[in-house]
């Protein structure tokens, strides 16, 4: 329990930190090229977890080759949301216990606050013995992306800011810096992204549509939907988990199926799952 506490103080700090630096940007101003960066980078790594964390390792909705397998759980990483192991294991816990109490980020069991964030600073959340991944394990390279999560998430802030630097060298007419790429690209990016993933725990069982029985709480939320490549259709997932598609109606959009269906098209997925009875038209 020990270690457990000492990484909860980690993540503490952490996420405390990373959000401070955030009024970096007071400083070191914005520029065009930093937006994009952040932009782009927060629009990846969002389908890294979305298609690779979630509907891939989370819940097997699609199929891919280790390669790809590799590459889509290599940017889930890059979100600085935890490895893909332990990623994973907490959201299979999640749809076993959903808004019971084995369920640790529920806002039916210890409010908003908690499921939103707080939960992550709970030494309980790191804790587990993790016997719900058994069948990741078998995949080397994702436990190594996982024993490695640390020094991919430093890395990530090394090259950023050299990439600032880099191009403040080549090309100073951008305006922009080492320090501001830095800024923009890894830490409002990632608290961006942070912040909206964490609504798909709280705002998701909090405010929105129940149009399907799922047996919890879960809703639909337009908002987080868009926030999140679809990742808001969170009802609708919650009554078909195994589904890849989670926007079910044409005008639900969902970013990371339609990804999903582009990339069946150049043969990197296959096998995508849809509900027995899709309400929507669409079939893959």
């Amino acid at each position: 329990m020990r270690k457990a506490q000492y990484k909860a103080r980690v993540v503490i700090v952490a996420m405390t930190a990373f959000h401070l630096a955030c009024f970096g940007a007071i400083y070191t101003g914005v520029s065009t090229t930093a937006l994009i960066v952040a932009g782009a980078l927060y629009f990846i790594r969002a389908f890294g977890v979305t298609a690779g964390f979630h509907r891939l390792l989370a819940h097997s909705s699609f199929s891919a080759s280790r390669p790809v397998r590799f590459l889509l759980a290599f940017l889930g990483s890059c979100a600085t949301q935890g490895g893909p192991l332990w990623w994973t294991s907490h959201h299979r816990r999640h749809h076993r216990y959903s808004d019971q109490e084995g369920d640790v980020h529920s806002p039916m069991q210890r409010g908003f606050l908690y499921a939103h964030i707080g939960w992550m600073w709970d030494a309980v959340c790191f804790s587990g013995n993790y016997t719900n991944i058994k069948d990741l394990h078998r995949y080397p390279e994702i436990r190594f992306l996982q024993k490695g999560y640390v020094f991919l998430v430093l890395g990530q802030a090394c090259f950023l800011f050299g990439l600032g630097a880099l191009l403040n060298w080549l090309a100073p007419g951008l305006g922009t810096s080492g320090l501001q790429m830095l800024v923009w690209g890894f830490f409002i990016s990632t608290v961006a992204l942070w912040h909206a993933t964490f609504m798909v725990n709280s705002v998701c069982h909090l405010w929105g549509t129940r149009p399907n029985p799922a047996g919890d709480s879960s809703r639909n939320n337009v908002l987080v939907a868009l926030l999140t490549l679809g990742e808001g259709w969170h009802n609708n997932h919650h009554r078909w988990a195994y589904s890849a598609r989670h926007g079910l109606r044409w005008w639900q959009l969902d970013i990371t199926w339609l990804g999903l269906l582009m990339m069946k098209q150049l043969r990197l997925v296959r096998d995508l799952r849809l509900p027995a009875r899709n309400p929507a038209p669409a079939r893959a």
